[in-house]
């Protein structure tokens, strides 16, 4: 019957936003009934090294939010074009028109909402579905009613949506809570963007949001305008529907820096609409050509991956736990307990792309091995770049490619450097104090000379098509001689030692530039 759009991405906008969305994607989800109901959640330019935002709630989202959300994710890459014309790290018109585009055609509305919003029918008996099921065909608004801060972080329970909905058809009498603000025609009513229904053909035809409203605030008001025109007239839902918004003025979000707030020109994009279409954008709007992923919540989630991939690699452990020091003497010891380690190495690639391309320049066979095991059983189907410069590593591993460091180089999306002993058994004692052999010495200055390399000519070989920098990962690099060596060249984290992985991106500091001089200069780069 309807689709929800949404978007966001994962960070701290506003206050308590965690809590504020779970209310709302659970309120929502509890308003439908029609099989073909859908949320649509857009995740805008989240880091690719975190989760999704609605992935990093899913534990306080109802079985049935995570059954019906479909999650579209935009990458940094993919908004990296557009990173230089705005101030803003999520956009609004672009995010809701990707979702659009791949909403249910089976849908017959559009309902425009954000992550703070309770949609409340007034007749207990009825679903947000069957309010929309009988209605007919036009544009239709609801004013926005605020709660309180106290009343929803205090009183409602993310999880219980049906209770959250009781409450607040209680608060609103008790607490006088439902007053509606007129506004300007064609925005019927003040923060119209919490609540705008329209007919899903009317938003194909109008060529969705206008993309070219890169500034933030407004994109509901244009939307209005030219669905106004379009329709020639604007309706009303109040007799049906109430939308509650959990208020969050105690922080402002970033995107509100008061009177110097940078926004969309209202007379260009309000006042002086004067038609309902976009051409410029008729045959590109909400990016019909851009793979963009869409995850779910209720099946092949992340967490199901990185299980699978490390339960693909290695075998629980058959004693209750392991030891290891960080004593003085141990500085120069390189093994690793390696079973231990892949786990943290997996957690850090498991959010990428599943089409990534990873350089893996390593010095132990059986890191390589179980790392190529987990890499297929997460799912990934990209390759595994390996240069050949790194000698003792085998080479007819399925997904593994075997070139040169410089062939290899520009097809990398992501870098991992392991530095461990090629000649560590498994059943060797991990640092207790072992003195390298002089084939690991070996080894070992050829992954450091291609890490350094990779470091300093990131920008001019990282691949075309890429337009933020590149990640690099250190295995084996906590609390050991390569310790300086990889922070120097990286901006990591101080992590526990028990991590055993340190990652991050090239530095671009002062201190930088002098190493990349004299590293180019060594190498006659």
């Amino acid at each position: 019957m309807f689709s929800v759009i949404l978007y966001g991405r994962n960070d701290s906008h506003g206050y308590n936003l965690h809590k504020r969305a779970a209310i709302s994607f659970n309120a929502l989800a509890e308003v439908m009934s029609d099989p073909d109901d859908e949320i649509l959640f857009v995740d805008y330019n989240t880091p690719d090294d975190h989760p999704t935002f609605p992935e990093a709630i899913h534990d306080t989202l109802t079985d049935k939010a995570k059954k019906v959300m479909r999650i579209f994710r935009v990458r940094p890459d993919q908004h990296a074009h557009l990173r230089s014309k705005t101030h803003l790290v999520a956009l609004e018109a672009q995010s809701r028109n990707v979702a659009l585009r791949r909403s249910n055609p089976r849908n017959r509305w559009i309902l425009y909402t954000n992550t703070d919003m309770l949609l409340v029918p007034r007749n207990e008996q009825e679903s947000l579905s069957d309010i929309l099921g009988r209605l007919a065909d036009g544009f239709y608004q609801v004013p926005r009613f605020e709660i309180p801060e106290m009343l929803w972080e205090a009183a409602f329970d993310r999880r219980d949506p049906a209770g959250n909905l009781a409450k607040l058809r209680d608060w609103a009498v008790r607490f006088h809570l439902n007053q509606v603000v007129h506004n300007y025609m064609p925005m019927k009513y003040d923060a119209l963007g919490d609540f705008q229904a329209a007919l899903r053909e009317d938003m194909f035809a109008i060529h969705g949001f206008d993309e070219s409203m890169i500034l933030g605030w407004h994109c509901d008001s244009n939307l209005a305008a030219r669905l106004a025109l379009y329709r020639g007239r604007v309706d009303t839902l109040i007799d049906k529907v109430f939308g509650y918004h959990c208020d969050h003025t105690r922080v402002a979000a970033a995107n509100n820096k008061g009177r110097a707030t940078r926004m969309n020109d209202q007379d260009q994009f309000i006042w002086n609409v004067a038609s309902p279409y976009v051409p410029a954008q008729a045959e590109t709007w909400g990016w019909p050509d851009v793979g963009i992923e869409e995850l779910r919540l209720d099946r092949d989630t992340s967490y199901e991956r990185f299980t699978a991939g490390l339960a693909s690699t290695i075998e629980p452990s058959t004693v209750p736990f392991t030891t290891t020091s960080l004593e003085w003497q141990l500085f120069e010891d390189l093994t690793y307990d390696l079973p231990h380690t892949l786990p943290f190495v997996c957690d850090q690639v498991v959010t990428f792309p599943r089409t990534t391309a990873i350089m893996l320049a390593a010095t132990r066979a059986d890191f390589l091995e179980g790392f190529a095991k987990a890499w297929k059983a997460m799912g990934f189907t990209g390759p595994l770049l390996v240069p050949t410069e790194c000698e003792g590593l085998p080479s007819d591993l399925e997904g593994v490619v075997r070139a040169s460091f410089e062939e290899l180089l520009p097809r990398a999306d992501l870098f991992i450097f392991e530095f461990g002993l090629s000649t560590q058994t498994a059943s060797e004692p991990v640092r207790a104090g072992r003195v390298m052999a002089p084939i690991d010495k070996k080894r070992l200055k050829v992954v450091e000379r291609l890490f350094k390399r990779a470091a300093v000519t990131e920008e001019e070989t990282r691949p075309a098509a890429r337009r933020v920098p590149r990640r690099f990962i250190g295995v084996n690099v906590i609390y050991n001689k390569f310790w300086t060596a990889f922070t120097d060249y990286v901006g990591a984290n101080i992590n526990p030692f028990c991590s055993q992985v340190l990652a991050g991106l090239p530095r671009q500091d002062e201190s930088m530039k002098g190493k990349v001089l004299r590293f180019r200069a060594r190498h006659a780069l």
